[in-house]
């Protein structure tokens, strides 16, 4: 619906709708404010647009209503280290990140019902020119990825910003340059610790994307976040140059890594992500490539990147295809890998983990969710999926894998005869389809989910299996998106 008057209009912007149904534990990935625990999960979009020459407001929250239904932390008969005071989590934290890499991931999101008001897509937009810049809560997808973005993405809530950018291309000699540069405010769960003086930390990040001139079908670019400790919000407002500025650490230097000189016990400081992607599409043949490639630390110089270019290193390989099917329609097959586990430079000097820090020690989360891939600190995963398509409805299957938690399973010390057989796995096939009309577009989503040895808990030896914990979880997900919504 849109009223309009002379120059000004207004837009309502019709309900959107996702339910998450999770059978035994929680499994969520990209869900923005809302956290998928177990049992149902909703979250409804609903609001409306103001346009006037010049700027555009958008109010558009998000309400979400979760059972977040009891589910044992942890076996009474499995080992798990002792937390030390004021960081408990309220008994919800994963107890072996402490002692690893702390990060702000808890592994419930309290012991009640969830209901909240979240502000969701909302923002206020000042268009100038070929530039734009405002406020925003809006959740952000930077780089090629499908499935999971390194730098930032919307497996966690929006987060308050102020944000710069290029309202449209500009024309370079290399082709057309697109720049996105905000600033804002990272909150602390209520699931990490019991001190009030650091609920809040500062992001500022920034990214340059390219479509080559000598071919248009090429987008290559950059990005590159730093977040830091802060007192309050104001603070972390005013950031704007820490994007450009060196992360520095304790002993600012080689012995940075070699002595893993951060210690939770000094907390205080910034940490950096850096990444650098492209996609190429290749319109004849109907396929498309893409990679993103990324860091937690930059070099420290030249000779040091030629020695060890993956120090610190995760990426994401990605492909789709999309090609004419045998009686009509079209196949879709689609293939994505990410991995975000050590690289194989901890064998010279200590690595850390991406998204934990032990100088911001909630890490790079919003909210309690990592606001990177979904696929989590210290893991990896793999995905691939063939559809096919019609106009009006689409149907295919899907298989994919995550490793969970592996950055502490390789660091934190577990006896030799049971550290083999205590990897946490995520195997998951599943079918998926939708259809679309004048009524607007119902996506469904189904995957059988085997959790091996959920969160280290194999109380035996190798290959004992009746001593271990394995999890099996049914996962549904429904998406309702009106026509002609936002």
């Amino acid at each position: 619906m849109q009223l309009r008057n002379g120059s000004f209009a207004v837009r309502l912007i019709p309900p959107e709708l996702l339910v998450v149904r999770n059978t035994k534990l929680p499994f969520s990935e990209n869900n923005s404010a809302m956290w998928a625990g177990r049992g149902t999960s909703t979250r409804t979009l609903t609001g409306f647009r103001v346009e006037a020459p010049y700027l555009r407001v958008t109010f558009a929250p998000q309400i979400i209503a979760s059972d977040n239904a009891y589910w044992e932390l942890r076996g009474r008969d499995f080992y798990a280290p002792e937390i030390p005071p004021g960081y408990e989590g309220r008994g919800f934290a994963f107890p072996f990140n402490f002692y690893t890499f702390p990060i702000d991931v808890p592994l419930r999101m309290g012991g009640e019902r969830i209901r909240n008001f979240d502000l969701g897509e909302s923002s206020v937009m000042i268009t100038a020119g070929f530039a734009q810049f405002g406020w925003s809560n809006e959740n952000q997808w930077w780089g090629p990825g499908i499935r999971n973005a390194m730098i930032l993405s919307n497996n966690a809530p929006g987060f308050s910003h102020l944000f710069a950018r290029t309202g449209r291309p500009l024309k370079t000699p290399a082709g057309d340059l697109e720049m996105r540069w905000l600033v804002g405010t990272l909150t602390e769960s209520r699931y990490f610790d019991t001190v009030s003086t650091n609920n809040f930390r500062s992001i500022a990040s920034l990214a340059l994307s390219l479509q080559t001139r000598w071919d248009p079908n090429l987008v290559v670019g950059v990005a590159r976040s730093v977040y830091a400790t802060a007192r309050n919000r104001r603070q972390a407002r005013t950031r704007w140059l820490y994007v450009f500025n060196h992360a520095s650490k304790p002993n600012s230097g080689i012995l940075d890594d070699l002595w893993n000189a951060d210690s939770v016990d000094i907390p205080g400081g910034r940490d950096e992500l850096l990444s650098l992607f492209a996609r190429w599409v290749f319109p004849a043949s109907g396929a498309e490539v893409y990679a993103e490639w990324g860091r937690t630390s930059l070099p420290h110089s030249p000779s040091d990147f030629l020695i060890a270019p993956n120090h610190t290193q995760g990426y994401t390989l990605g492909m789709q295809w999309r090609g004419a099917a045998p009686g009509g329609g079209d196949l879709r097959l689609q293939a994505e890998m990410t991995q975000l586990e050590q690289s194989a430079t901890w064998r010279d000097r200590p690595v850390g983990s991406w998204y934990t820090s032990t100088r911001v020690l909630q890490g790079y989360t919003n909210k309690g969710q990592v606001i990177g891939a979904a696929t989590g600190p210290g893991g990896s995963s793999q995905f691939a999926a063939l559809d096919y398509v019609r106009t009006a409805w689409q149907v295919g299957a899907f298989i994919g894998r995550s490793r969970v938690n592996e950055d502490v399973h390789g660091t934190y010390g577990f006896p030799v005869y049971v550290a083999y057989c205590s990897h946490d796995v995520i195997v998951y096939p599943g079918l998926r389809g939708n259809v679309r009309g004048s009524f607007g577009t119902l996506s469904g989503e189904f995957s059988l989910q085997n959790r091996l040895v959920a969160f280290f808990q194999n109380a035996g030896g190798c290959p004992n299996t009746g001593l271990r914990r394995d999890i099996r979880n049914k996962s549904f997900r429904l998406t309702w998106s009106p026509a002609g919504g936002r």
